[in-house]
């Protein structure tokens, strides 16, 4: 009596691996219809739909970007940018995808007395945090200075 894995042969192992590899998708596929976002930071300036003038630290008066690479979703399907001051919710701006893969961006003043660290982040329609960008807003005039003791 022949077992049937014996009767199965090398070349249909091979052949039901690759098709079960392309039947789960490439690596890291998303479900259909969900959105996450590939790429983010805050800066400066969006110039071509890039980022531009990233950092971590602002002075006052600087206007400060938090722009995000959106992938997944749909058209209409939206997305929202909350702007936190020292962990206080200060801003919430709902934003419309126009595709699958899409970039949106968010613009505020770090007017003065707006020092401190702030926090952005990209939500989906449940509330689910895609992404966080952290930054400190200082006086005017501070960037640069040395700090230290002198004699």
């Amino acid at each position: 009596m022949t077992s049937s894995i014996r009767t199965i042969g090398p070349r249909f192992v091979v052949a039901a691996t690759v098709l079960l590899i392309l039947a789960a998708g490439p690596a890291g596929a998303q479900d259909e219809g969900q959105i996450s976002v590939s790429d983010y930071g805050v800066g400066t300036e969006v110039v071509d739909r890039e980022l531009k003038g990233k950092s971590d630290r602002f002075e006052e008066g600087t206007q400060v970007v938090f722009w995000t690479r959106v992938v997944g979703g749909q058209s209409g399907d939206q997305i929202r940018h909350v702007w936190f001051r020292d962990t206080e919710e200060v801003v919430s701006i709902g934003l419309t995808l126009g595709g699958p893969h899409w970039r949106v961006y968010t613009r505020k003043t770090m007017h003065p007395g707006s020092g401190g660290q702030w926090a952005v982040e990209a939500r989906d329609a449940e509330d689910r945090v895609l992404a966080r960008a952290e930054f400190t807003c200082e006086p005017a005039g501070s960037q640069g200075e040395e700090t230290g003791q002198s004699p």
